[in-house]
């Protein structure tokens, strides 16, 4: 069963999923066409005429299938439409009378490529013609509520497909922009966090630096007036004792102190940063939900929230997440945070249940 799951999140599905709809909408004209010989009614001529245009529109219905399956609307598709019912409708009266099962790949084609009224109103008229065209053939009576029903059922079999080929393909879409807008928000956070932190901390180290280098500017001509020699002055020991001003020496020891200070923040941040943040957790989780259809709201104390989320109270959100995603009927959900007496709780609340999670402060 575990093999099963995995198979149908794994990327193979995408991949064959439009190969599987092609293959389907080429198997029943294929087989019509094997059968065209041997019909009631029908002649080697009839099977003839069958296969020639079977060979003339299947390519053009196949491609509207590739396309649709990928989610594409494919170049030129009212042309290639219109060629496709010249070839059917036109060969009707030359191909025997089971040729308008064939329009079954009309219909499919004209829900895929055309728009919402007008793809309607064919789907309706084709498959109210197909069964009257057919005993115009000499069909047999009792044959005719049979292929009337094969035109409605296999195209709806057909697309049903195809339509599933393509959720699959815009569910893999919307993945792949919901995976690159958490990365997105979390390169912000980092970026915010930074600019909030270190670099007012940097920005007062320079300020400091080009103070003390303007001072230092200034105490150069003084001490060269005093006409100190040049080998006194790099004999004498280093200190605020010989040749530094008080006040500077008191700047550069300042500025080496906050140095130090912001290198260790920097250095505590980047690991605070290789663990999960907890604000990005919890929008993650609030996305998916809403992206799934469930109204979801995301409510944070005032005072602020832990910046990491610890590995177990991570996964047991992600779990609740994944629950609510696979139930059925979850309409809407509420991720709550509070914080008292130093405890993070975690409370998700949908329709009548409540799951509450404790994070570490």
């Amino acid at each position: 069963m575990g093999r099963v799951a995995e198979f149908w999140r794994s990327d193979r599905v995408l991949r064959l999923a439009p190969v599987a709809a092609v293959a389907c909408s080429a198997l029943l004209p294929l087989l019509q066409v094997t059968l065209a010989f041997s019909y009631q009614g029908s002649d080697s001529r009839n099977g003839l005429w069958s296969m020639a245009a079977t060979a003339a529109y299947l390519p053009l219905h196949l491609r509207h299938v590739w396309y649709a399956a990928h989610a594409v609307r494919p170049p030129a598709a009212l042309w290639t439409f219109t060629a496709m019912a010249v070839i059917v409708l036109g060969v009707t009266p030359l191909a025997g009378n089971m040729w308008p099962r064939s329009y079954a790949g009309l219909v499919v084609s004209a829900l895929l490529v055309l728009p919402a009224p007008w793809s309607y109103v064919i789907f309706v008229t084709l498959t109210a013609v197909a069964a009257p065209a057919a005993l115009l053939l000499d069909l047999p009576w009792r044959s005719a509520p049979w292929l009337a029903f094969s035109v409605m059922c296999g195209g709806g079999a057909l697309l049903l497909l195809v339509w599933l080929a393509a959720a699959l393909t815009r569910l893999q879409t919307a993945r792949e922009v919901l995976a690159q807008q958490a990365v997105a928000q979390e390169r912000r956070r980092i970026d915010d966090d930074l600019r909030r932190t270190l670099g007012s901390a940097l920005e007062s180290i320079a300020a400091r630096g080009e103070r003390a280098t303007a001072e230092l500017a200034r105490g150069a001509p003084a001490e060269s007036a005093r006409g100190v020699p040049a080998d006194l002055e790099r004999s004498a020991p280093a200190g605020p004792a010989r040749g530094v001003p008080a006040g500077l020496a008191e700047e550069l020891s300042g500025l080496a102190d906050d140095s130090r200070r912001t290198l260790a923040e920097a250095r505590r941040r980047v690991r605070g940063y290789r663990q999960p943040s907890l604000r990005a957790e919890l929008e993650t989780a609030a996305t998916l939900l809403s992206a799934a259809g469930v109204e979801t709201r995301l409510e944070l104390p005032r005072l602020g929230i832990p910046e990491t989320i610890p590995p177990q109270p991570r996964a047991a959100l992600r779990a609740t997440v994944t629950r609510l995603l696979r139930a059925d009927g979850a309409g809407a959900c509420t991720i709550t945070v509070t914080v008292a007496n130093g405890r993070v709780l975690l409370k998700v609340r949908a329709d009548d249940t409540t799951e509450t999670i404790e994070v570490p402060a």
